[in-house]
């Protein structure tokens, strides 16, 4: 099973794009441990769309 839901990975893309935080700010608010793990799912949503999250 995946550590984080498809779910809370998009929100905190649409968070992030929405320009309600950056990267380090959203991981703090959504307690994921590296910042670096929300940069890759920006990343990954931005390349492939959704399909990058699951």
């Amino acid at each position: 099973m995946a550590k984080y839901t498809f779910e809370l990975k998009l929100k905190i893309v649409h968070d992030y794009l929405d320009g309600k935080g950056g990267s380090d700010y959203l991981a703090k608010k959504y307690s994921i441990k590296a910042p670096s793990q929300v940069k890759r799912w920006i990343n990954a949503y931005q390349e492939f769309g959704e399909e990058g999250l699951v």
